[in-house]
């Protein structure tokens, strides 16, 4: 009985103590989850922004950027860093890393024993979560400091892999000054990527966080030449690495200055990180050799231009088909500050000029109202109160849609865009990628055709690539992997038809069509000057590649001749056969829905019975509208009179057919206008009844004899006088010239006004029939 007494507090011992192991660690467990949950970890030390580099299309870095604290960081997985790194870091800095849970209670105790040995603090027991946990939340180095730490580390443990927390540490080492982590060390000490580092650049850069200044080799080569090599050696005991491979290292020696960030593509680099904003490393598509070329060429251009009083260019390259951005060259010059070389001219807003006549057209083929070969009148026309006039201030009467694209004339344009509808185009125009144009269509009016907005050269390129990609719309691609969106525009009928109109445009690197030449790229082009002569652009494509060209001063200044022909086209063409020497044709795409007909030689209309010489057009079956021939028309004339007759006239007379020409009754106003011979239509004969008769219109205001005089204490605005004509009940429109202008087209019972002009004036005036009168009259001051 005694014994068993005896016996019972030393099982109740036991019983306590093995009560006490098992829930130690569950005590131990709940006391650090709660602490984490009142003092958590500072993630945001572990989340510093970051620096960006450019890369172009072949990895080549074009650019780097500062993070927004000004600090150089470029992350890197640790996949991405060279083995030899990593284990560098690992065996000098905390080499039982895999193995202990944030705190290495062995290292503590070798350190205690070590420090209490030498009087001094010689070593640390710092783990690798413990210096996380120092370099993201900075504390003066005291015993409290390092208990705050060792918490710290069991939080990070808690939460990371240990593959996490390793990639944390080599992004967050201190490389001296405003460098952090191993990228911004490999890059700024060597010019190389993480992953090609060597044993002895890898030991270099394990020692530098201990002192950044002390052990930086630019500044204390010598200290950190030796500091490295004890490394190395400790590396090659410990057999971490094969002794030759460390002994190869120890002969390297360390780098005696910073690479220097580069500077390539500047523009393109800015406008790469101002869209892709939150990315650290772009892999962009731009191509560094396309875009010495166009540098060059650029370059080799400027003395020129600048004789000239054009101070700046810019180019863009997109790649067909991937529209892939190959080249952006901003300015002549990104450090001319005289020339305002920061401006980037690819992505400023400029005036297009008739840089968008193409994409009319091409919308005209697909409503069916024109072919190629269709005419369109080249005279002043009146649009409440706007009249178009072309470049060269001359016009041409009557003019087919391929010529008028071709000689990019105004007046058919503005004509044709009145047909197509305001509405159709812009929309078209903003479909297209045109972002810049953020007003209503109705401020832009019937002159948007010839540029009476604002575009940017890199949208107005990807803009004429859509032509050659058959009328399909897809974004410019900057990085290598963006998704490939696409709309179409228009058909692949207007496409192709419009490409082979301005593959006619006559080019400035020789004096024939392309394909009179071997060896040249075929090129469809189209050139541009702004109101105000301040741009001039030049923008074609050929089977491979986009290429759009700017040339003007960007404090938006005049040059007298500036045009898009003489100064932009040049450098085009000096950059397709640069880039693309070989020379390639257009190819015409399998299944287009285009065919040929033919129409009347004289009127390019269906050809009537009265049409004798044909012409062969391409039209789009089922689109294309086409009217019959309204030129040649047969009339009836008495033979002894030469009088027109019809209907009961045809009866007892000796009468005869007679084939007419009727122009159109506007071409005709303008050509009477101009004083152009023009043969007189047979008068209708007075005598056939139900026939109406078909007066003359006759101006009774201004008058001949009258005399006008300009009052001097009057104002300008209120010395007009009237525009009266008499006609008959057929005349439904007139259109009044004054010196070969035009001043409107009223309807028969509307008034119009002119204001006084001094000196000698010819007034004509047309009605719907192609009858006229004019009378000159003179105004006096």
């Amino acid at each position: 009985m005694r014994s068993f007494l005896r016996l019972l507090p030393e099982a109740r011992s036991k019983r306590l103590g093995v009560v006490v192991c098992l829930l130690a660690p569950l005590l131990a467990l709940t006391g650090f989850l709660v602490l984490d949950a009142v003092f958590p970890f500072p993630g945001h030390g572990l989340e510093s922004p970051t620096s960006v580099l450019v890369r172009d299309r072949n990895g080549k870095v074009l650019r780097s950027f500062l993070a927004r604290d000004e600090q150089w960081r470029f992350p890197v997985a640790t996949a991405d860093v060279s083995p030899e790194m990593v284990q560098t870091i690992v065996t000098t800095e905390d080499r039982w890393f895999y193995w202990h849970v944030g705190i290495n209670p062995m290292s503590i105790v070798r350190a205690a024993w070590t420090n209490w040995k030498s009087g001094r603090i010689v070593s640390g027991a710092s783990t690798i979560p413990m210096q996380i946990a120092r370099l993201a939340e900075p504390k003066p180095r005291t015993l409290r400091s390092k208990l705050q730490e060792a918490f710290r580390a069991l939080q990070l443990e808690w939460y990371y892999s240990k593959e996490e927390l390793l990639e944390i540490y080599l992004n967050l080492l201190p490389m001296g000054r405003n460098r952090q982590g191993v990228g911004a060390g490999a890059f700024f000490y060597f010019g190389k990527h993480p992953s090609r580092l060597s044993l002895g650049e890898s030991a270099l850069l394990a020692i530098i966080p201990r002192s950044p200044v002390r052990y930086d080799p630019t500044r204390n080569p010598s200290v950190a030449l030796q500091v490295r090599n004890g490394v190395l050696r400790q590396l090659g005991a410990k057999g971490t690495f094969a002794r030759k491979a460390t002994a190869d290292a120890l002969r390297q020696s360390v780098p005696a200055r910073l690479h220097r960030p580069p500077f390539r593509a500047p523009h393109f680099g800015e406008y790469a990180v101002r869209r892709l904003q939150g990315e650290s490393e772009l892999s962009t598509t731009l191509d560094w050799k396309l875009q010495q070329i166009a540098e060059r060429q650029v370059a080799s251009r400027m003395p020129g231009l600048r004789r000239h009083g054009i101070e700046n260019a810019s180019v863009v390259v997109i790649e067909n088909g991937t529209r892939a951005l190959r080249v952006m060259v901003g300015s002549a010059g990104f450090f001319e500050h005289r020339y305002e070389g920061q401006v980037n001219g690819a992505t400023a807003s400029r005036s297009p000029g008739s840089t968008l006549k193409p994409f009319l057209y091409a919308v005209a083929i697909d409503q069916g109202r024109i072919l190629p070969k269709s005419y369109l009148l080249d005279i002043p026309t009146d649009f409440s109160g706007y009249v178009a006039e072309n470049f060269d201030g001359e016009y041409r009467g009557r003019v087919t849609a391929a010529e008028a694209l071709i000689d990019s004339l105004n007046a058919p344009a503005v004509r044709l865009l009145a047909e197509v509808g305001l509405n159709h185009f812009f929309r078209l125009l903003k479909r297209g990628g045109l972002s810049t144009l953020d007003r209503p269509q109705a401020d832009y009016g019937l002159s948007l055709v010839l540029g009476s907005c604002e575009v940017n050269l890199l949208e107005l390129t990807n803009f004429y690539a859509s032509l050659r990609d058959g009328g399909i719309y897809r974004p410019v691609r900057l990085l290598a992997g963006d998704k490939i969106s696409e709309r179409r525009l228009f058909s692949e009928e207007a496409a192709y038809l419009v490409t082979r109109i301005l593959t006619k445009v006559s080019r400035p690197d020789f004096p024939r069509a392309w394909d009179l030449a071997r060896g040249v790229p075929a090129v469809a082009w189209k050139t541009g000057t702004s109101y105000g002569h301040r741009d001039a652009w030049a923008v074609g494509f050929s089977n491979r590649m986009t290429i759009g060209v700017w040339v003007g001063n960007f404090d938006g200044r005049g040059v007298k001749g500036i045009s898009g022909a003489e100064h932009a086209g040049p450098l085009l063409f000096d950059m397709f056969r640069t880039m693309e020497p070989e020379g390639a044709r257009f190819d015409r795409p399998g299944g287009l829905k285009i065919q040929e007909l033919e129409l009347c030689f004289l009127s390019h209309q269906l050809p009537g019975p009265f049409c004798g010489e044909r012409i062969s057009a391409s039209y789009l079956p089922g689109r294309s509208k086409l009217s019959p021939c309204r030129y040649h028309q047969q009339v009836f004339v008495d033979s002894n009179t030469g009088q027109q007759v019809t209907g009961d006239c045809l009866k007892g007379r000796p009468i005869g057919p007679r084939l007419l020409t009727v122009y159109p009754a506007e071409l005709l106003a303008w050509w009477r206008a101009e004083n152009q011979a023009l043969p007189e239509m047979p008068a209708l004969s007075r005598g056939c009844s139900g026939v109406p008769f078909r007066q003359r219109p006759r101006i009774v205001s201004p008058m001949p004899e009258t005399p006008y005089l300009l009052r001097p204490d009057a104002p300008a605005e209120y010395q007009k006088i009237p525009l009266i004509a008499q006609v008959g009940a057929h005349s439904k429109k007139l259109y009044w010239y004054q010196n070969g202008l035009l001043l409107g087209a009223p309807g028969a019972g509307e008034k119009l006004f002119v204001s006084l002009q001094p000196g000698r004036h010819r007034l004509v005036v047309v009605d719907n029939l192609g009858l006229s009168d004019s009378v000159n009259y003179r105004v006096g001051e």
